[in-house]
């Protein structure tokens, strides 16, 4: 009964975690055998849908809230944070048993609610600025900024479907850019933040803080490389190609900067930052159009680019501002954690990008599909180690 007259947040996102990865056995296990009575479908909507708001958005807003306050959450932030675990939950219980229907879709709606209620509680909160570094600051606001904008996708899919353009390219395109802007934009941009925050680093020469301000705004064009797949025509392949590009340049230049930081980061947090450069890279390639033909052609490439920016880059962060705010005991079990989950994750999104290269081949890997059903299980047990390493006490401090 701790967990709610005294709530111990961060433990909570751990639990959200493991729900997660429960999820993710399931699906995995319905590929390979029938499950009566659940529907593949619902049970995908229902883990995404969780994967965003109870695990990644209710850990950013956890740690956000906690710069924002000097490591302790006010009242209002409090109360973003319930109303979190309301929708999430909400979501995962309506989207696995009806589907997008009108339950699923008010539990959608109040979590959007709640992530506009949360950009106007950091917007409005003075402490921020005062305690994060410029950096962060602009990182943090920006990515905030990117949160509201991915509203703009869920929105526009009833529309679409009431004019009839549910079979076209337009809606799809709507999906793909609530995944950007929450992925690329919001998720990634706060999880730098937060680490920028964490190494204090100092203020930015002029030319550093260009690049900076250019890595964020590279965000917006960067949406059109996920309308490549349909062919949308010169103008918008021409912005998804600067976006790309504009993302790799200054992501380089800013790595080169702050390169002087690298035996301050973690382990894992050394791991996320390799990830991130490796995606960076996989949008230029994705410009070129005989590899965007064959990247949307393929389910699994299309999962490994998500899971490489969720699995590879921000959970990792996630994972090291954990153990920065001293969230998650430090020690040999925690260490060992840490490469566990690298290590999982390197197979995993391994398992994802060669299958359709050797494909090209006509070859295919010994047992994939329950190899990627151990995998999970493998990420479920470590959800579970993670949360045997969680302190007991911050219900105290939060």
């Amino acid at each position: 009964m701790k967990w709610f007259s005294a709530p111990n947040y961060p433990r909570w996102a751990i639990a959200n975690f493991i729900v997660l990865s429960i999820y993710g056995v399931v699906l995995r296990y319905m590929q390979l055998y029938d499950v009566p009575g659940l529907n593949y479908q619902f049970i995908l909507h229902a883990h995404s849908h969780f994967a965003f708001s109870g695990w990644m958005f209710f850990s950013i807003a956890i740690l956000i809230a906690s710069l924002c306050s000097n490591g302790k959450i006010g009242s209002g932030f409090k109360t973003i944070l319930w109303l979190t675990l309301v929708s999430a939950y909400g979501m995962l219980a309506s989207f696995s048993w009806q589907g997008y229907k009108l339950v699923s879709i008010c539990f959608s709606t109040l979590f959007v609610l709640v992530t506009f209620g949360f950009a106007w509680m950091v917007f409005k909160n003075d402490q921020l600025k005062e305690r994060a570094n410029p950096t962060a600051y602009q990182l943090i606001r920006g990515s905030v900024v990117f949160l509201c904008l991915s509203a703009l996708g869920p929105f526009a899919l009833r529309p679409l479907a009431a004019l009839g353009l549910k079979n076209t390219p337009w809606y799809q395109d709507a999906v793909y850019f609530y995944l950007h802007f929450q992925m690329n934009g919001f998720m990634l941009l706060a999880a730098l933040g937060l680490l920028a925050a964490s190494i204090r680093l100092p203020a930015l020469k002029a030319d550093t803080a260009c690049w900076l301000k250019l890595f964020i705004f590279s965000t917006l064009p960067l949406c059109f490389i996920f309308t490549i797949w349909a062919k949308p025509g010169p103008w918008l392949c021409a912005f998804a190609c600067l976006g790309a590009g504009f993302n790799l340049l200054s992501w380089l230049a800013l790595a080169i900067s702050f390169g002087r930081y690298w035996n301050c980061l973690l382990f894992v947090e050394k791991a996320a930052l390799l990830a991130l450069s490796i995606k960076v890279a996989l949008q230029v390639a994705i410009c070129i159009p005989v590899i965007g033909d064959w990247v949307f052609a393929s389910r699994n490439l299309v999962i490994g680019y998500i899971h490489l920016l969720t699995l590879g880059v921000i959970m990792p962060l996630l994972i090291g501002q954990l153990m920065r705010k001293g969230f998650i005991t430090a020690g040999l079990k925690t260490s060992a954690l840490n490469y566990t989950y690298v290590g999982l994750t390197l197979v995993y999104l391994g398992l994802l990008f060669i299958q359709p290269l050797l494909a090209l081949f006509y070859v295919a890997v010994p047992f994939y599909q329950p190899l990627l059903f151990c995998l999970c299980l493998l990420f479920l047990c470590f959800g579970a180690g993670l949360l045997m390493v969680i302190k007991t006490n911050y219900h105290e401090r939060l």
